[in-house]
């Protein structure tokens, strides 16, 4: 039974059934390598789209930029030649990785030097600070792109790694933080640039290890030996900091998530609020700014004795109180939140607007309904009134909702506009205007009419 249950996993989970020939796919991973011709001027064309976007604030731009990018292809190439013992691909992907992510940096610092906007928004805000999400992203984004790429039908796999492992964005933003001497900005960036290079590559290796992939074989088993090693060993150096890196960013989360429960818990009391909050991972402080009705000693003995409660034993508290002690960076926290809410009432007020668009189109498309309207299709209307009064030449329908208010329910009135060969008389619009509310089934018809003079 459990062989049984062992070989049916075996055939869910094989993934060499659909495998390309592996010819094909050193052709696929050399062709994305490539920065030269098309891909070095669709790189370019996507560093500016992706810094317009970032400029811009405009989540739609960035994700764009993100799919025209060719920078997956160095870093899928390192890891797939380090699986294969290629060093040739290994050797290729380092050298335009590092040129393409330097011309990536030059061409945003240079558009963010030339643009009149220089505030920081939320979404290039968003690539300055990694976090433990980032790490997971780039290593699941990464084994989900080595395995698409190795198909025969890659489908939408590439592309929405791309997408999801945005390595574009943080170049653009360190070529802003460039730009405008932001330089926590521009190695933030970097920071997390790099973190999704290293996870990218280190799950191309370890995927392409699993496939049934042919390794380079060498004249001398000295040399090929060596080689092995040499792969091991740079495979090992990327791979410990890595983990380093995740567990350094694991720690720097869970800390930053403490502290912010801490204050929201312990700081926020009745009749005082909090204004700013700066909580530094590095230096494990916390620094509060609180107006209001100022704490007492006492008060702020009882929340510095809640700190291990909170798994921050070693932080250090700093309650400041009152306005007066604002500084320059209270100033740059207000700013950025003030930026993320604005963002985010912006977000809200489109959506609000989209569901409104789509209501009124609904509305639009169902104004010739006849179960709506009781009246027929505009055109076989206009043929009925034009039996009666021949000087109506144009027509149409729509429908009015009137909301319920007071004791007033809801109604809907149709509404019956037409265009006329010259004036229509009042006796006659008022005969026109009865026949079609009996037409409508009794409903409330409004008769709207346009004289026109024909020549």
């Amino acid at each position: 039974m459990n062989l049984v249950f062992f070989r049916w996993l075996r055939q869910r989970f094989d993934l060499s059934h659909d495998m390309a020939e592996p010819a094909d796919i050193v052709a696929a991973v050399k062709e994305g390598m490539s920065f030269k011709g098309t891909n070095l001027w669709v790189l370019i064309f996507a560093i500016l789209v992706a810094s317009v976007g970032l400029n811009v604030n405009s989540t739609a731009v960035i994700i764009g930029a993100m799919l025209i990018s060719p920078l997956m292809g160095p870093i899928v190439g390192i890891g797939f030649g380090a699986a294969t013992v290629e060093l040739e691909l290994i050797e290729r992907g380092i050298k335009n990785l590092l040129i393409a992510a330097g011309i990536s940096l030059l061409v945003s610092a240079l558009y963010f030097w030339l643009t009149p906007l220089t505030d920081a928004g939320s979404e290039l805000l968003g690539r300055t600070q990694p976090t433990t999400w980032d790490v997971l992203i780039a290593l699941f984004g990464g084994a989900a792109g080595a395995v698409g790429l190795t198909r025969r039908a890659r489908g939408n796999t590439v592309p929405g790694v791309a997408i999801a492992t945005a390595l574009m964005p943080p170049l653009c933003t360190a070529g802003y933080g460039l730009a405008t001497a932001h330089w926590s900005y521009m190695l933030g960036a970097l920071y997390l640039f790099f973190i999704n290079c290293v996870f990218i590559s280190l799950a191309t290796f370890l995927v392409s290890r699993i496939l049934p992939l042919p390794r380079h074989t060498f004249a001398s088993r000295r040399r090929a030996q060596r080689v092995q090693l040499s792969i091991w060993a740079v495979a090992l150096l990327t791979g410990v900091p890595s983990v380093y890196l995740a567990a350094r960013i694991v720690q720097r989360t869970v800390f930053a998530h403490n502290a912010q429960r801490f204050v929201d818990e312990q700081l926020n009391l009745p009749g005082s609020y909090v204004v700013t909050r700066r909580i530094e991972v590095d230096t494990r402080s916390i620094n509060v700014l609180l107006a209001g009705q100022r704490l007492s000693r006492a008060q702020l003995r009882v929340a510095r004795g809640a700190l291990p409660r909170y798994r921050l034993p070693e932080a250090r508290l700093t309650v400041r109180q009152g306005l007066a002690q604002l500084d320059s960076a209270d100033a740059q926290t207000m700013r950025n939140s003030l930026l993320e809410d604005i963002r985010s009432r912006n977000e809200q007020t489109l959506a609000g607007y989209d569901a409104r668009l789509a209501q009124l189109q609904q509305v639009l498309t169902q104004s010739d309904n006849p179960a709506l309207t009781g009246l027929p299709a505009a055109p076989v209307l206009l043929r009925e009134v034009q039996a009666e009064h021949p000087a109506v030449r144009q027509l149409g329908l729509s429908r009015l909702v009137r909301p319920a208010a007071d004791s007033l329910r809801a109604d809907t009135t149709v509404v019956v506009a037409m265009r006329t060969a010259g004036p229509l008389p009042a006796a006659e619009q008022q005969r026109l205007r009865q026949w079609l509310q009996v037409r409508a089934g009794n409903r409330a018809v409004q008769l709207l009419v346009e004289a026109t003079s024909e020549k």
